[in-house]
């Protein structure tokens, strides 16, 4: 099957959207849509009419073309209606090796990517839980830690509150976050937010102290996943553990639906503890590199 390759312009967002909706590896990342708002520049590899689907985000910089990884886009690689088999992707990998100088991409879970003497493919791990169980049973599965953290948060903190602007959220998490970032930065995330919340698929939830806030979490639909794409807490909220609060709320409401929570990783032991407290379990995919970029150009591997 040929493979081709498309600018942004030329994909039929409708036959791409359907495709990214039927996939067994659905997530609101592949999206055209949330695609056009991580990023100033997509491509596409296209193979078989529609049949097999894979988003390429790409820069250039000095004149040579990479792909990196945008923020907030955890999974990407190739998506169908059906079975990936791994002989397509190593069709796909040697289209995207000529094209391209260096890229850092991610694949995603029902994708299997053997590595090549051409390229290197490195296991990462997030954390999901089904939803489809009742809260009880739900709940039955956390840990004894999470378990005794909820009622702490219970005895606390305030109640849960949904309807927190996207603008508030990014104030706090400036005021409170763990990453140093620039304005532009918040700004760009501001609009993620705004655009995920303007087609009806984010929903902030957040509790506040004194009328204000000290912890929220953004999450982000997509068809069959509810993800946890943004947190803050304060010390306030972290001392009364309001984060296990707020994705306890989350369970509880969601629970016996098809929902995924989908925590977005992670490879930091204390996150993936606060994840598998409540009982999600461990999703590999599998991260890919290669690197065709003469050596004075290293800090090119350093995106913008």
């Amino acid at each position: 099957m040929k493979v081709e390759f498309l600018h942004r312009e030329d994909v039929d967002d409708g036959r791409w959207d359907e495709v990214i909706a039927q996939s067994q590896a659905e997530t609101l990342y592949p999206y055209t849509w949330y695609l056009d708002a991580v990023s100033t520049r997509w491509s596409a590899l296209v193979m078989d009419d529609y049949r097999y689907v894979m988003p390429v985000v790409w820069k250039q910089k000095y004149g040579l073309k990479y792909i990196y990884q945008p923020y907030y886009t955890q999974q990407l690689g190739v998506f169908s209606k059906e079975y990936v088999d791994p002989v397509l992707i190593r069709e796909m990998l040697p289209v995207l090796h000529k094209k391209f100088r260096f890229a850092n991409l991610n694949f995603n879970s029902k994708n299997l990517v053997g590595e090549e003497k051409n390229w290197t493919v490195y296991d990462k791990t997030n954390y999901v839980l089904n939803l489809n169980s009742s809260y009880n049973e739900l709940f039955a599965s956390f840990s004894t830690n999470a378990k005794r953290n909820i009622k702490r948060a219970n005895r606390n903190s305030g109640e849960v509150e949904k309807g927190v602007s996207c603008e508030e959220v990014i104030a706090f998490k400036r005021e409170n976050d763990t990453i140093k970032r620039t304005e532009s930065e918040y700004r760009w995330l501001l609009n993620l937010l705004d655009t995920i919340t303007n087609r009806g698929a984010g929903a902030v939830y957040g509790i506040r102290a004194a009328g204000k806030l000290i912890a929220a979490a953004f999450f982000g639909f997509s068809r069959t996943r509810g993800i946890y794409l943004v947190s803050a807490s304060n010390a306030v909220g972290k001392e009364q553990r309001s984060m296990f609060k707020i994705v306890d709320a989350f369970i509880r409401e969601h629970a016996e639906t098809e929902v995924n929570l989908d925590f977005e990783g992670s490879n930091i032991p204390s996150v993936a503890r606060f994840f598998a407290g409540f009982g999600a379990r461990p999703e590999i995919y599998q991260g890919v590199n290669f690197d065709r970029l003469p050596v004075f150009l290293n800090k090119l591997r350093k995106h913008d």
